[in-house]
């Protein structure tokens, strides 16, 4: 018990010691009024030892204050910046461009991570290994090694040493903060920063278990099983864990150095969206990013996808949502692009003005279907169909922003192959395929029995529900339970109220009482007045001044 003590003090100093520093950084950017409406802690020690910088925008000092705090804030921006639901786009575009200004961590502790997660000797394991990274990121980096048991080269990605501790206790922080913020800051109320942030917590912390990784890196291979020319890295099961990942050692061109012969590059930038669009609409799982810089170009025009460590999940009935979707935007369908964007969302407001929002969803639309346009940027188009949706406080799932990030991804990645790669022409017969295959599904001999089945079923137990429903009803039995949110609000204003009416009430009563009391002539007296009159409107004084300067401080006027 006493060990455990000792363990909550250090972790709770640390916590004191890392809110001071994320205080120093918000001061350093301009953001005092934020810290002083926060009450964080440590705000009244450093604000008099940091200077506030100048000269920038609101988002910029944001973003440099992001890549300030270090690896968990960095992480926390980037994934924000994959949510154009959440934050304006002028606050999206500045987080795309955080920094990791990363440093390599020394051989000897990456070995030691190495050595006491297998609990084995690093030279039992690998014939080579070599000690400077090929690649570095804030929670991990790749080294280059070639495998004791079989002689394969592989790349290995350790996680850097201590840094489950240090994310964890800055999610943590990030999570007070969120939760301060939304408490105290009412115009911040909209935005459900602790929604937001607990989101995202759930991301950075699936990413720094490595088997998550591994796992998908897996199924995606799995799911293109039968399909030759497209790869993800095989994972070496028996030398990964949560902390260390062992994978094939990709050697391929970059999209950046592809040479352009025959009609390669749009050959592959059309494959790139098949194989997105396959990902998306038919296995329901995708991976969230691939940009260029996370597709590689194997022998044989085979694509290769790394970094598996973010992905996006679709159920069947999202999936079918999704294809709704996009049938209505072919079919310039307003009302069905509304009614089902509306199906998507995890959050609508109660009272949302769908009259003006379809009236700017078709403005959209007929930008889209405009003979002006030759290609449509589709990118664009999602866009601002996001954007019109967070300025009516419609908030997407997570995992339909993450697969528009995944389309807009390619669509760039297309165009840097090809500047006329054109993403509606490529995908329409690919849609209509799948809703040809949909509608054909439906109507097969075992779909079609399982829907009549179910109807049937339904309709047979009705007569058995109702009746049920009818002997509650006679019987006194059923009760309805109504939540009204917000109404905690209403009933402690009505408690307010009506306790200032029984005070004025009192108070015109001992007025009234008062004056009979001084036209009857009864004694004592005082000055010539009964003194209990004179008490009476003493007495109705104080109260009514007691009540009118509680108002005013409490400014319920």
């Amino acid at each position: 018990m006493k060990v455990k003590d000792n363990l909550l003090r250090i972790r709770a100093f640390r916590d004191v010691v890392r809110f001071k520093d994320i205080v120093a950084v918000l001061l350093k950017y301009g953001f005092d009024g934020l810290v002083e409406k926060l009450g964080l802690p440590g705000s009244y020690l450093v604000k008099k030892f940091t200077k506030i910088q100048s000269g920038m925008t609101t988002w910029e000092r944001i973003r440099r204050a992001i890549e300030e705090l270090g690896p968990t804030y960095i992480k926390f921006g980037q994934i924000l910046s994959m949510r154009p639901d959440l934050i304006p786009k002028s606050l999206l575009d500045e987080l795309k461009e955080l920094r990791e200004d990363v440093f390599h961590e020394d051989f000897h502790l990456i070995k030691e991570v190495i050595e006491a997660s297998f609990n084995k000797k690093i030279e039992d394991m690998f014939t080579s290994f070599e000690r400077v990274p090929i690649a570095a990121g804030s929670l991990a980096q790749v080294h280059k090694a070639v495998l004791k048991e079989t002689g394969e080269t592989v790349a290995v990605k350790v996680q850097r040493p201590g840094i489950q501790m240090v994310i964890k206790s800055d999610l943590e922080i990030l999570v007070s903060i969120a939760r301060m913020s939304h408490e105290r800051i009412e115009a911040l109320r909209l935005y459900n920063f602790p929604g937001i942030v607990d989101e995202i917590r759930r991301y950075i912390l699936k990413e720094l278990d490595f088997t998550n990784e591994a796992n998908n890196a897996q199924i995606f291979n799995q799911n293109f099983l039968d399909e030759s020319d497209v790869h993800a890295p095989d994972v070496y099961i028996d030398y990964s864990n949560k902390v260390v990942l062992t994978m094939e050692f990709i050697e391929g061109e970059k999209i950046s150095e592809l040479v352009d012969i025959d009609g390669r590059k749009e050959r592959i930038a059309k494959r790139g969206l098949e194989i997105v669009y396959k990902q998306i609409l038919v296995d329901g799982f995708f991976h969230a990013d691939p940009h260029s810089g996370n597709i590689r170009v194997l022998e044989g025009d085979v694509i290769c996808l790394l970094d598996w460590g973010m992905v996006g999940r679709l159920t069947a009935e999202m999936r079918a949502a999704l294809l709704d979707f996009v049938a209505a935007v072919v079919r310039k369908d307003s009302k069905k692009l509304l009614r089902t964007a509306l199906s998507m969302a995890v959050d609508v407001p109660p009272l949302i003005d769908k009259t003006s929002l379809e009236a700017e969803i078709i403005f959209i639309l007929d930008k889209v279907h405009s003979s002006i346009f030759r290609s449509v940027n589709v990118g664009k188009f999602l866009m601002d169909l996001v954007s019109l949706f967070r300025e009516h406080r419609i908030q997407l799932r997570p995992d339909y922003v993450y697969m528009i990030k995944a389309l807009m991804a390619i669509e760039a990645t297309g165009k840097e192959l090809c500047e006329d790669f054109d993403i509606i022409s490529e995908l329409r017969p690919l849609i209509s395929k799948l809703l040809l295959k949909r509608y054909s599904s439906f109507v097969s001999d075992k779909v079609l029995w399982g829907k009549l089945s179910e109807t049937l079923r339904l309709i047979l137990n009705f007569p058995v529900r109702m009746d049920r429903f009818l002997n509650m009803v006679e019987g006194g039995r059923l009760s309805i339970d109504i939540h009204h949110k917000g109404i905690e609000s209403v009933h402690w204003s009505i408690r307010i109220v009506g306790n200032r009416v029984t005070t004025a009430i009192i108070i015109a009563s001992l007025v009234i009482g008062s004056s009979l009391v001084i036209t009857s002539g009864i004694g004592p007296f005082l000055f010539g007045y009964p003194v209990l009159g004179i008490a009476g409107y003493v007495f109705s004084a104080v109260i009514g001044l007691w009540l009118v300067v509680h108002m005013i401080l409490k400014r319920h006027l």
